[in-house]
């Protein structure tokens, strides 16, 4: 199980990384959402390229090795139990918070862009969150009245959450004209 937000800013700060915990999660959400897989040795290879980091400790890939894991995991899940990683109000001000999505933002259209996987035509609900995640990667927390902030950085963030669902539904589906298995009752 990977630690919470908090946990992991504590751990990344510990080994000099240079992304946030937000902005590396966000990359290996968006690499998987378009329907590419890692191995276990080149998605820590793509974790430390992104970390800019010179090596990864033993300690940092065990949390990196469970966070694939649980990122994999949460978009298959049939309750959509998918989440960003994202601080919440006990862990950072609005103004970090909003940070970290956009951080969260640039990193899922880093990853998507990564695995070379959007060619040809793109649906329009794709492409329609996908401008929007370009938009969140842009934001900044002085742009939000703070009588807003809290409710609107809640939206974004569930908003951001439901993008990432649509873009892995959208590559992750079955091929046309497969085979579906037969239930048994």
């Amino acid at each position: 199980m990977v630690s919470e937000y908090p946990d992991l800013a504590d751990q990344w700060d510990t080994c000099g990384c240079y992304q946030s915990p937000s902005a590396l999660q966000g990359w290996l959400t968006g690499y998987l959402a378009s329907g590419a897989r890692l191995t276990t040795s080149r998605w820590l290879e793509e974790a430390m390229d992104y970390l800019e980091l010179d090596e990864l400790p033993t300690d940092l890939q065990t949390t990196l090795s469970a966070l694939y894991d649980q990122v994999l995991a949460g978009l298959q899940a049939e309750d959509m139990a998918y989440e960003p990683l994202l601080p919440d109000d006990e862990e950072a001000d609005i103004i970090e918070q909003i940070d970290c999505l956009a951080q969260w933002s640039k990193g899922f259209l880093d990853g998507i862009g990564a695995s070379g996987k959007l060619t040809g035509s793109i649906d329009s609900d794709v492409m329609e969150v996908l401008r929007d995640l370009d938009a969140f990667s842009q934001a900044e927390a002085g742009e939000i009245a703070d009588a807003e902030a809290g409710t609107l950085y809640l939206e974004l963030a569930e908003h951001a959450r439901v993008a990432a669902l649509t873009v892995f539904y959208a590559f992750n589906k079955s091929a046309p004209g497969a085979q579906v298995p037969e239930v048994l009752h």
